[in-house]
């Protein structure tokens, strides 16, 4: 995997809109955040636009993060928020340059789209918290440890044991992202490529049938029977049937996976709530699940 150069001070970093347009009036906090860590911050075109849902038609926000990557200049690139849209565009944009001069491409959610395309292309990236949430008031430890991993800190987790947990031990690059995303992607040239790796998953506003049928769909098409280990994220306002499915989130996961011997570690803190720890997704981990805690190691 080709890793992008770290931020130093002064580094040049974009912000672009891949998918749904924000308000303008929360740009000006959120250049200002940005500054602060000692960065110039370049807002792209499609910051300012709007077309329906979206942050421009999807030739305009195309172009936009066209301009982005092309520029050798620009170290990142921030996705500002996500909800739907990278996949009506992700086909218009030239990546290639990036095989040659790597950037960081950070985001989560729809952007999941442009993690799986980058990962396949041989590119790490950074599925973590975006700027439309850098100007929250409270839990912006997420934000800080985004800012630390962007200039080159180490990398590790530890969080408390969950007993739905699968014990054992794994090694692999780390893939995945939104659980709705990963299946949209399936029979497509982004689907995600599971083999030997660790995948992590989360999602948010899905029934708990729902999250049955994506995880079975994941089963029926193999990729769950290729892993090294899996990682689950939040799962975000989930919602029961009348009558009940009668399977929770986690039972939903492990009728899934089945009789796969792999790790497998709940309650790892990303997605849609704060905090959304930043995870290096096409970069080789380890992660140890034992009876008292889940810890996942990124190597240097």
């Amino acid at each position: 995997m080709l890793t992008p150069q770290y931020l130093k001070v002064g580094s040049r970093v974009a912000i672009v809109a891949t998918s749904r347009w924000i308000d303008q009036d929360k740009y000006a906090a959120i250049v200002q955040q940005i500054e602060n860590k000692g960065f110039c911050v370049i807002r792209g075109e499609s910051t300012y636009l709007q077309h329906g849902i979206f942050a421009g038609t999807d030739s305009q926000r195309a172009a936009d993060l066209q301009r982005m990557i092309d520029d050798e200049t620009i170290s990142a690139i921030f996705c500002v928020r996500g909800g739907y849209g990278a996949i009506r565009m992700v086909d218009k944009v030239d990546f290639s340059a990036l095989q040659k001069f790597p950037k960081w491409i950070i985001g989560f959610s729809d952007i999941t789209v442009l993690h799986s395309k980058l990962n396949l292309m041989g590119i790490e990236s950074i599925h973590g918290q975006m700027p439309i949430n850098f100007t929250s008031q409270t839990n912006n430890c997420d934000v800080d440890k985004l800012f630390d991993v962007l200039t080159d800190a180490n990398l590790k987790y530890n969080w408390q044991s969950n007993k739905f947990n699968r014990i054992g031990s794994a090694k692999g690059e780390l893939c995945g992202g939104n659980l709705s995303i990963i299946c949209s992607l399936m029979g497509t040239p982004y689907q995600i490529d599971t083999a030997g790796k660790i995948l992590f998953i989360e999602d948010v506003c899905e029934p708990l049938y729902r999250i049955d049928r994506m995880m079975q769909q994941l089963k029926s098409g193999g990729i769950l029977n290729k892993l090294n280990g899996l990682v689950v994220g939040y799962f975000t306002n989930v919602e029961d049937s009348t009558p009940s499915f009668e399977m929770g989130v986690e039972q939903i996961v492990l009728d899934a996976v089945g009789n796969q011997s792999y790790p497998i570690a709940f309650n790892f803190a990303a997605g849609h709530e704060r905090p959304n720890y930043p995870l290096i997704f096409g970069r080789c981990a380890q992660l140890n699940v034992n009876q008292s805690a889940s810890e996942l190691i990124f190597e240097k």
